[in-house]
């Protein structure tokens, strides 16, 4: 049995629902969810389950959060399209997406700046730059010519595309 009553629809602010239901499927939880909050979906294979909830005057997302933590589920959102998937193939799709970004980061070639300062220290400066620098960055002060030298690749932001 499924009862489902949709409030605030046409108010612009957050829709509140009253759902109550027993062993409603996960995938059909998350598509009645999906249409009320007038969003795409797209459930992971895996994702397989019931769930039994009463709640009444609650925001669809409180209930959409409750229920994925009850069942060891996360969402990633992109625009208007929700993907349920397990938190443990979230985390390793973000493992493997860092270790992909730390890859090309790795492979970037290493670029070499000169900086002549006029109103500062080469001293003064070159802690402070050697904090912006990637892992493999490093910066030399170079007090004859108080210059700073610095080598690192030229745009990590690359990687991330």
């Amino acid at each position: 049995m499924i009862s489902i009553l949709v409030l605030g629809a046409f108010l612009g602010s957050a829709q509140m629902v009253s759902i109550d239901a027993r062993d409603l499927d996960l995938g059909d939880f998350f598509r009645l969810i999906a249409n009320v909050a007038n969003i795409n979906v797209v459930i992971h294979p895996s994702v397989q389950g019931k769930v039994n909830l009463a709640v009444k005057e609650v925001r669809w997302e409180q209930v959409l959060d409750l229920v994925l933590k009850s069942h060891g589920l996360s969402k990633e959102v992109e625009g208007n399209i929700m993907r349920i998937l397990p938190v443990a193939s979230l985390e390793a799709e973000q493992k493997q997406k860092a270790a992909l970004e730390q890859a090309c980061i790795n492979a970037l070639p290493l670029q070499t700046h000169l900086y002549v300062l006029n109103y500062a220290r080469a001293e003064d400066v070159s802690p402070i730059i050697s904090k912006l620098l990637s892992p493999r960055g490093s910066v030399v002060a170079y007090h004859a010519r108080n210059t700073v030298i610095v080598r690192d690749v030229e745009s990590p932001s690359a990687c991330s595309r």
